[in-house]
């Protein structure tokens, strides 16, 4: 091939694949625009520079008359995924138009850019994807097939792909008045077709060995591309692999590597954790119940190098780590302890996909006692609530992971976790530092299997004695004096709100934790005496009555005053005896609940402060664990 080829050229007579060290599709819909641009900025039959495209030859494949070879594409794989399913959508229209012409261009297309026919029977694919995405991308992009599950993110992406590409060429046809006639639309499609076939042109760079495509490797991860640590780790694996063992071991590994990889990717997707930022936190969280006991501050160049700042790049901690076996030529060990490590992080993202999203069928999948397993479907969702700090999620992973086989002691343990945040994180309002070094040495501690069950309980149990004391709950929940923007109040309410229902009615709140997250907290929470008792219109009569303007304010974000609410934003300023008629149709049960309020003054609020702070006493207690 030439140094400066055509897609067609390349295309010809070649097979790419994109190997599994490399990232699943990551284009979002800017990138796509910014293609689609360019094309639409192609004058006809002039070349338009598209980058490099990075290729290691892979071996030959025998089709009719014909013979492929087959490269990896080490850098590049964005580009041609994004063209080939332009390709393809064009070809649909293509075959939608029903000419003689069209049909055979949508069947050269085809047979050029997407499939062709094989001497032993499958089709031809010439373009794989890894192994987590390309059954995805075959059946559901390529062929059209319906029904086809997108189980990670890179599945939608790939999805939103397609759908992108076909609303540009349905636009191009029906987004303009008069509409493009049949003809019209034809000879757009083909002049699109010989900007992308022709007029595209790449840098080609092929490699000639395995070595120079780990350092093409290292240098594409560190060139601001954004990739996820996880996604970094993931490569530096199969490229590891490739270097400390040879043949059916390799693959053996590489293919546990891409089946481990496909699982933890569902099981955050399923967490909610599908972000760069949320991948690297896993892979933080995993990497301080692996190994956070054996950090240390390292010096470097004469400067200290923290642990919390060696956490910040997990990827390198990884390499350093595991390279100290292969310079020692230690490539058993080395090999084994990889294998423990993929098995961690496969693991633990079940843990965090039960704990961050415990109503999802696959939880629990080892417990049977079905009373247990509803507690602990309630305690993990509260503790998912509390927009938990990493140093309870890390916490809460290591207990799920050690006492899976011991339910009623984890489902103690996990309660008693919830305790912990709440009291110290939102109660007590420290910052995330606080007990950080202390909970991540624990957690480390129970993963490896230091410390047994009344060590755990007994040490959780001194660092409430000590930093959030059972007997201060009342005065911390009566010193604040704006209670409305405590980040724990819409917790506390509906933990109350919990509490009541199950009390008077014996049932689970009309509205799901959902309903507020999803909300702005003025939307949410209902001040009963109102923020404004003197508005445009002059005093509001039933308010200046009962509160001069200095007991207004001291009592306006009291949290007696505070409730869920459902209400009409037309009741916000009226009196008490007036928005408690809005307030009888609320779904929240503690908003309908006081209409048992005569009226609403002074005594009102302390009075249902008191109650409050009775069931947060009780709540937050560790004496009924």
């Amino acid at each position: 091939m030439k140094n400066l080829p055509t897609l067609q050229e390349l295309f010809n007579h070649n097979i790419f694949k994109v190997p599994d060290y490399q990232r699943g599709y990551s284009w979002e819909n800017r990138h796509r625009e910014d293609l689609l641009e360019d094309l639409d900025l192609i004058r006809d039959k002039k070349n338009h520079y598209t980058g490099t495209i990075v290729i290691k030859e892979k071996g030959k494949r025998e089709g009719l008359a014909k013979t492929f070879t087959i490269y990896d594409v080490v850098d590049g794989q964005q580009r041609f995924t994004s063209l080939i399913i332009l390709l393809n959508s064009i070809a649909n229209e293509m075959e939608d138009l029903k000419y003689e012409t069209s049909l055979e261009i949508a069947d050269i297309i085809k047979q050029t850019y997407i499939k062709e026919k094989s001497r032993d029977g499958p089709s031809i694919y010439k373009l794989e994807l890894d192994d987590d995405n390309n059954s995805y991308f075959r059946d559901a992009i390529i062929e059209n097939k319906k029904g086809v599950e997108k189980t990670i993110e890179s599945h939608k992406r790939l999805a939103n792909a397609k759908k992108q590409f076909t609303s540009y060429l349905v636009s191009k046809r029906f987004g303009n008045f008069p509409p493009l006639t049949e003809e019209e639309y034809f000879q757009l499609l083909n002049r699109l077709l010989d900007k992308i076939s022709q007029s595209l042109v790449f840098t080609l760079y092929e490699v000639e060995d395995d070595a120079e495509v780990g350092v093409i490797f290292e240098v594409m991860n560190d060139r601001g591309k954004p990739l996820s640590e996880l996604e970094k780790v993931k490569n530096y694996l199969i490229y590891l692999t490739g270097r400390i063992s040879e043949g059916l071991d390799a693959d053996d590994l590489v293919k546990r590597i891409n089946e481990s990889w496909k699982v933890i990717l569902e099981n955050l997707s399923l967490a909610g954790m599908s972000k760069n930022s949320d991948e690297n936190r896993f892979l933080r969280l995993n990497y301080i119940i692996n190994y956070y006991s054996k950090m240390r501050t390292i010096v470097k160049d004469g400067k200290k190098i923290s642990i919390n700042s060696q956490l910040a790049d997990i990827h390198k901690q990884l390499k350093d780590y595991f390279k100290k076996y292969e310079r020692n030529e230690e490539y058993d060990k080395c090999y084994s302890e990889m294998e423990e490590y993929i098995d961690s992080l496969k693991s633990m993202s079940a843990r965090l996909r039960d704990i961050l999203n415990p109503d999802v069928p696959q939880a629990f999948p080892n417990i049977e006692d079905e009373k247990i397993k509803r507690n602990l479907l309630v305690t993990f969702s509260q503790i998912g609530r509390l927009e938990v700090q990493s140093n309870i999620l890390v916490l809460a992973v290591s207990l799920y992971e050690k006492f899976i086989d011991q339910p009623q002691r984890l489902l103690k343990l996990m309660q008693l976790s919830e305790i912990l945040a709440f009291r110290i994180y939102y109660l007590w309002g420290y910052m995330a530092s606080k007990l950080q070094t202390r909970l991540y040495k624990l957690s480390c501690d129970i993963y490896q299997g230091k410390k047994n069950y009344s060590q755990i309980y007994s040490e959780i149990n001194n660092i409430l004695e000590h930093e959030a004391p059972e007997f201060e709950i009342e005065s911390k929940l009566t010193s604040n004096d704006d209670f409305y923007e405590w980040k724990g109040l819409r917790y506390f309410l509906y933990e109350y709100e919990r509490f009541k229902c199950r009390k008077e009615i014996n049932e689970e709140p009309e509205l799901t934790w959902d309903h507020l997250k999803n909300k702005m907290k003025k939307e949410t929470i209902e001040h009963i005496l109102p923020q404004t008792i003197v508005g445009s219109s002059g005093e509001i009569k039933y308010w200046t009555e009962r509160f001069t303007t200095s007991e207004h304010i001291k009592n306006v974000r009291r949290l007696g005053n505070l409730t869920l609410s459902t209400t009409h934003i037309g009741a916000s300023n009226k009196g008490f005896d007036n928005k408690k008629e809005y307030y009888k149709t609320s779904k929240w049960f503690i908003e309908r609940d006081l209409i048992k309020y005569r009226e609403w003054k002074i005594d009102e609020i302390d009075h249902r402060e008191k109650e409050l702070i009775a069931f947060a006493m009780n709540r937050w207690s560790t004496h009924n664990i």
